[in-house]
């Protein structure tokens, strides 16, 4: 019975850090200066954009645009 809980506990635990790397996946966005709106990769709006990492990005004000904004990032 330990045994099993034991097993229980580590696959709770493996499925926590996947959950937390597959977050952190989404570090970098690209970057509309004009528009000040920022874009995951697979946006149709992300092409020929400037790539900065997603905290600086909402730092410096952008913010994301209505189809990356309806993903939640």
């Amino acid at each position: 019975m330990v045994k099993i809980i034991l097993v229980v506990i580590l696959i709770v635990i493996i499925f926590l850090i996947i959950k937390k790397e597959e977050k952190e996946l989404i570090n970098f966005v690209f970057i509309n200066k004009k528009t000040k709106k920022y874009h995951q990769e697979k946006c149709p709006y992300s092409k020929n954009l400037e790539s900065i990492a997603l905290k600086v990005a909402i730092k410096e004000g952008y913010t994301p645009c209505k189809i990356c904004n309806e993903e939640d990032i």
